[in-house]
């Protein structure tokens, strides 16, 4: 979905392309937009077009500006070393090169091959900022400026940015393998050791809000996404916890995992207020309710005393529904689907995230 700062971004980052552009690409063309597009995916929080603009606009301003190949190479390897990025993969880097093989084969290898493979090298090469060549030399200087130059502002947006991006993960996971790459920037680029020193305490201190939503979503369905993403704009993660009873014979909704890829969804069969505790370790828990109606609230009103009685500092935020999704629910889509409705109840079942599941070439067909 374009915003106007979305519009802003990629005018200012075609104007750059444009200044330097001596293998004459077509930027108008709908294989920008494609990877302007990727940049928009809405997993994304650091790697986006406001990162990929700062690195244009860095290469715009350096010395590198006057050597018009190696900036356009430059540029090129911006574009494109962010075009994949799946945070749960390994492999974001190479499926990054592929997209960029794939549209330049798309649109009649304008680049020469040397030059290809210098920028394919440098883009393979941000896994570990490896100095394979002078292009992913200069390029990890560009990639990596907040973290290299930033002020303690900068690195903590930069953080929490991050932190938005892998909430897939637990907590634990998350702070051990944050404090791991930490420490293995320190030493690789030891005069950035004081800041990640930094980051490192931030992180051993820092508590996040988080807000656990939770029900038995059989199924998750529109109107449960958007609770979710209100929700998001409320609290720094959001976990949604699936509730399972031990003793009703009630499927999980095997699809939810494939519709939420980027969220943390956590089974549950204990009492809320023992999940809450549980998640209350190392973040400050709320639990998020959606509702639908004046009787939704008087039932959560109500089961909100017993888990105050049980757990005294336990929270909640209500959240009521749009207006024209109050009639969404999934007893009522779990009736549909006993009927033969020939695919018509899919406008009920988010999509948002279905990208995740695609390939390289149908997310940037040209």
């Amino acid at each position: 979905m374009h915003n106007v700062k979305d519009n802003s971004r990629e005018n200012g980052i075609r104007s750059i392309l444009a200044e330097c552009n001596p293998f004459q690409l077509d930027l108008d063309g709908v294989w920008l937009e494609r990877v302007f597009a990727a940049y928009r995916q809405p997993h994304r929080y650091f790697h986006t077009l406001d990162h990929l603009l700062t690195i244009c606009q860095g290469i715009r301003n350096n010395e590198v500006w006057n050597n018009q190949l190696l900036a356009a190479e430059l540029l090129l390897t911006a574009l494109f070393h962010d075009a994949v990025w799946v945070p749960q993969g390994t492999d974001s880097e190479e499926r990054s090169c592929e997209a960029f093989l794939y549209i330049l084969n798309a649109i009649g290898n304008p680049v020469p091959a040397d030059s290809v493979e210098r920028i394919r090298l440098a883009i393979l090469a941000t896994t570990l900022q490896d100095d394979v060549n002078e292009l992913a030399t200069r390029f990890h200087d560009f990639d990596c400026q907040v973290i290299i130059h930033g002020s303690h502002v900068d690195l903590l947006d930069y953080e929490f940015q991050i932190f938005r991006e892998y909430q897939y993960l637990n907590m634990t996971e998350y702070r051990r393998g944050r404090s791991a790459f930490f420490t293995r920037f320190a030493k690789r680029f030891p005069e950035c050791r004081d800041t990640m020193r930094f980051l490192i305490d931030y992180l051993e201190h820092r508590r996040p809000r988080v807000g656990i939503y939770a029900g038995t979503f059989n199924p998750f369905h529109i109107g449960h996404l958007s609770i979710l993403e209100k929700a998001e704009r409320m609290f720094d993660k959001i976990i949604v916890a699936v509730g399972i009873n031990p003793h009703k014979n009630i499927d999980r909704d095997v699809m939810l995992d494939k519709t939420l890829p980027f969220h943390e969804v956590v089974d549950f069969d204990t009492l809320m207020v023992d999940l809450i505790e549980r998640e209350s370790v190392y973040c400050d828990v709320t639990l998020v309710r959606g509702l639908r109606n004046g009787y939704d609230l008087d039932y959560e009103m109500n089961q909100l005393c017993f888990m105050q009685e049980m757990r005294p500092d336990t929270h909640a935020v209500y959240i009521p529904c749009d207006k024209r999704l109050e009639h969404v629910s999934s007893s009522a889509l779990k009736g549909l689907a006993s009927f033969n409705v020939s695919g018509r109840d899919s406008i009920y079942y988010p999509t948002k995230y279905n990208y995740y599941w695609q390939d390289v070439k149908t997310v940037f067909k040209l």
